[in-house]
């Protein structure tokens, strides 16, 4: 019985840390590599940067996204209302695209947790199965992968505040960004 619960829990840790990795798959925004189209989107058609910035929403592009949108809603080229609006627009997303990795990153512990009471419950008995004891490896380099990954999304939204969010306020004050527009009242 300690066996088949060992293989449950294993299981149970191991498709726990699959489904939160695959998620990060989804999402693979390399700063380096994008943050040049992103700036370059800006400078030419504020537009299509905003376009761009709905391809990832789990990044940084969600934050500059947020960003461009605000920028939108004031309606205004002045720079000193535009940076009162887009920097805690940029933050506020910020800080949920943190949260939600750290939340996930959570998920994976619990799947570590998983795992490890499969190796203990296997243990038991004497030596644990094989196959539970390579599926709580496989969780225990998962938790690493999405560790890092989590830090690199942090790393990048910090250098996109920094880098891309005065770009946003220049295409306003530039005018590169072409305002719908109002609906007739």
């Amino acid at each position: 019985m300690a066996t088949f619960a060992s293989y449950g829990l294993a299981i149970v840790g191991f498709a726990m840390m699959v489904s939160a990795v695959l998620r990060t798959l989804a999402s693979n925004l390399k700063y380096m590599y994008t943050r040049p189209l992103l700036i370059n989107a800006l400078r030419t058609n504020g537009n299509h940067a905003e376009m761009l910035c709905k391809t990832g929403p789990e990044s940084y592009f969600g934050a500059i996204g947020a960003a461009i949108k605000t920028a939108a809603m004031v309606r205004s080229r002045d720079p000193k209302i535009l940076v009162t609006a887009t920097v805690p627009a940029y933050d506020a997303t910020a800080m949920a695209i943190s949260m939600r990795w750290k939340q996930l990153l959570g998920r994976v512990k619990l799947a570590g947790m998983a795992a490890g009471g499969a190796v203990m419950i296997g243990m038991s008995g004497g030596m644990p199965p094989i196959l539970v004891l390579v599926l709580a490896l496989g969780v225990g380099i998962g938790f690493l992968y999405l560790y890092f990954y989590k830090v690199e999304v942090d790393r990048c939204i910090i250098l996109a505040r920094a880098e891309i969010l005065p770009e946003v306020d220049r295409a306003f004050v530039d005018g590169r960004y072409v305002l719908p527009p109002l609906p007739p009242s």
